[in-house]
């Protein structure tokens, strides 16, 4: 084979390499992104948040509704917050829904005499936005009893991909409705940058939202604790405070870590607490975060592939295929010396 016919051949070779980098290069952070950046059909996990060692929550005696004598709050209780998350149907190509199941238990007894509250919880979202899409969410709270249809707005099991440091709306559990989460602060967990994020409830009616027969409670007087007024009828709403610290792998919009202060408590005026209902402070235990940050980590760097390496690497193919063709072909192209 002819020199020039050899060097023509490898030119189109290179240029056609370099083209397709070129392409790749291009497609990697738009159409293929797109394609890849969802939430995956498959998840299954369990999260544990649990109240600090030694310092406990405050919880109200429900057997001191129907004993003599006024209401009992018992203090210094550990307390445990577990959910169990899957994914269940209708999920397809462009939509997941989550089912988290969840209790609030006593640490300090067993079986159902430490269980507080348990309840499931479902809800659709779009598998690239996050935000909840048809069919209306659903919460179930009582046993034997059916979901009712909660409809949601905000965010809930997760944030968007490519979260940005602003102010996103999210879901709350307790209140069923959602609350502006602020940017605080980007930081560094194990090595992950993270967003913080913050959520401050004060005084929420929780009658206004929810479903509950103690939202509004009718007692004597003396049955919440207030002298001087016998057993004249007092009516009291729940009311519910938290402080609530959200961190977000913010390419993959994962959670990873969240630690908050929730306080619901009878009052007839919200500023005043009168009798609490529940009062701890709960945060990740270090598995459950661990686990978190691992799976974050894997879905950040795989994200990266598709939107920083994988596009430098593809200009740098084609660029250098484009350049060593090009070449090539001019060399093929001059006539050789007499």
């Amino acid at each position: 084979m002819a020199r020039p016919t050899l060097l023509r051949g490898s030119a189109c070779v290179l240029l056609a390499i370099g083209s397709a980098a070129v392409v790749g290069a291009v497609m990697l952070p738009t159409y293929v992104e797109h394609r890849l950046a969802v939430t995956p059909l498959d998840i299954r996990t369990t999260t544990v948040a649990v109240t600090d060692p030694g310092t406990g929550g405050d919880v109200l005696d429900a057997t001191s509704i129907t004993r003599p004598g006024p209401l009992s709050v018992a203090t210094g209780i550990p307390l445990v917050v577990q959910r169990f998350i899957t994914t269940e149907d209708p999920s397809d190509a462009d939509r997941v829904t989550f089912q988290s199941g969840a209790t609030v238990r006593r640490a300090d007894r067993e079986g159902d005499a430490g269980l507080l509250t348990a309840s499931v919880d479902r809800v659709t979202v779009d598998r690239r936005t996050s935000q909840p899409v048809d069919p209306v969410a659903s919460l179930q709270t009582t046993v034997g009893k059916p979901a009712i249809p909660v409809p949601r707005t905000g965010y809930q099991q997760r944030f968007p991909f490519d979260t940005q440091p602003i102010t996103y709306s999210v879901y709350d559990a307790t209140a069923w409705t959602s609350f502006p989460a602020e940017f605080v602060e980007e930081i560094s967990m194990d090595g992950l940058p993270v967003y913080h994020f913050r959520t401050q409830v004060t005084g929420a009616d929780l009658s206004e939202t929810t479903q509950s027969p103690i939202n509004s409670v009718t007692l004597p007087a003396s049955k919440w604790g207030l002298e001087g007024l016998g057993e004249q009828s007092i009516t009291m709403k729940r009311y519910y405070s938290t402080v609530r610290d959200i961190y977000v792998e913010p390419r993959s919009g994962s959670l990873v870590g969240g630690r908050e202060q929730p306080y619901q408590y009878f009052a007839r005026d919200p500023a005043v607490p009168e009798v609490t209902v529940f009062k701890a402070t709960l945060g990740l235990d270090e598995g459950g975060q661990k686990e978190q940050l691992d799976r974050a980590r894997e879905s950040a760097t795989k994200l990266m592939w598709l939107t920083d390496r994988g596009p430098v690497l593809l200009w740098s193919v084609g660029g250098v295929g484009l350049i060593l063709g090009a070449a090539l072909l001019v060399v093929s192209g001059r006539r050789p010396q007499r």
